[in-house]
């Protein structure tokens, strides 16, 4: 099934009216995904969005989208923040290098630096300056700087050079099939509900729309942070961490057939079949050419 029809089959089912009698209210049950004050996701164990009402939605982590929610999922223990380490990473170098500067020794060290400093432009001077110009005018050309001065105030590209970096990753915890929970945020109250899709990966979570909680709660990012080592603790560190790396193996039996997998849903990319009226245009055009 491809991911269209998986998310036009999804919104056929969340949207349409419920018939299930609810233990708090009477008669049908007024939620739908087709509300305007109900958003509704559906997240795989990482916490990466496959769907959503807002279609960018599709591909980004989670806790960028809602903080406050993930932040309340990885509190209660149904997202627990696992560090992984990039090793062969870039990063960008800080231009402003703080150097230590030479001590003033005397008072007598800047006289000698000004001294220097005059004396040094004195000579370049007397190497540049052509007194035989003077008689000779006409020998005198305008020269024209070899760059523009567009090109003078282009905007340098950044410096990168090899580093260590960790960034965060989420893992769901299989043990928590479903939770809610209601979030304060100032003079309103978001409620949320998650729950497993069996024999998935996947989680369907339904949260109240109408209550933003962007103040109070900052996304959660997946952004890499360099990682700066103490010198005499460098190798140490480092080979802990490359040990505690899982090292990914290929696995050791192929799962190509599930009994819970409907085999009519899944794709026929490798079933080829000969188009009759395209091979007879072929030898159409080919009998005429040869």
């Amino acid at each position: 099934m491809t991911l269209d029809a998986f998310e036009s089959r999804f919104w056929s089912i969340t949207s349409q009216p419920n018939d299930t009698d609810c233990s708090d209210i009477e008669g049908k049950c007024p939620l739908q995904c087709g509300s305007f004050d109900i958003d509704c996701y559906l997240i795989d164990n990482n916490g990466f969005v496959l769907i959503s009402k807002q279609r960018n939605d599709a591909g980004r982590f989670f806790g960028e989208v809602d903080g406050s929610v993930m932040t309340t999922l990885i509190r209660m223990g149904m997202f627990k923040r696992v560090s992984l380490f990039d090793y062969q990473a870039m990063c960008k170098m800080n231009s402003h290098s703080v150097n230590s500067a030479r001590p003033l020794l005397s008072p007598f060290y800047g006289l000698a630096s000004a001294l220097k400093w005059l004396l040094s432009n004195f000579l370049l001077f007397l190497l540049e300056f052509n007194i035989c110009g003077f008689w000779h005018t006409e020998h005198f050309a305008d020269a024209k700087p070899s760059f523009s001065v567009s090109s003078a105030h282009k905007k340098k590209g950044d410096i990168l050079q090899p580093c260590e970096t960790e960034y965060p990753s989420f893992v769901y915890e299989p043990s928590v099939k479903e939770t809610n929970s209601i979030i304060k945020c100032g003079r309103c109250q978001k409620m949320f509900v998650v729950q497993q899709i069996p024999d998935s990966n996947l989680l369907m979570l339904v949260v109240q729309a109408d209550c933003d909680c962007s103040r109070q709660y900052s996304p959660i990012t997946m952004e890499p942070q360099e990682v700066k080592y103490i010198l005499f603790k460098f190798s140490e560190l480092k080979c802990d961490r490359m040990r505690s790396q899982k090292i990914r193996r290929r696995p050791e039996s192929c799962h190509a057939y599930h009994p819970q997998e409907n085999a009519n849903d899944c794709g026929r990319a490798s079933f080829i079949s000969l188009s009759i009226s395209l091979f007879f245009i072929c030898l159409f055009f080919s009998t005429i050419v040869s």
